[in-house]
């Protein structure tokens, strides 16, 4: 069975005792592929594109300067990389759809 959507999910440690937010945050976004072919390299090229739009709008910010840049920077690394290895097994399947289609 070929996976329809994929849930991208983060979660940061973020330590700064001073500032009256919780001491971690998790956000998580689903990143819709139930349009796409991901035989197809342009359809995971736009699964791609669309891992690291999720990832900026999870990771925003309002706070600015060199220390938050770092931790934005952080955080869509984080980010991307955990979606990706959902995305890797989705092609996977694919491929394996295909594979076993064209035998």
């Amino acid at each position: 069975m070929i996976t329809r959507a994929a849930i991208l999910a983060i979660s940061l440690a973020l330590g700064a005792p001073a500032v009256a937010t919780p001491a971690s945050y998790s956000a998580s976004e689903y990143v819709h592929i139930g349009d796409l072919d991901l035989a197809l390299a342009s359809d995971r090229q736009t699964l791609e594109a669309r891992i690291v739009s999720a990832a900026r709008r999870l990771c925003r910010s309002d706070l600015r300067g060199t220390a938050e840049l770092a931790l934005r920077t952080e955080c869509i690394a984080a980010a991307t990389n955990g979606a990706r290895a959902q995305a890797e097994r989705a092609v996977a399947e694919a491929d394996r759809g295909i594979r076993l289609a064209a035998r």
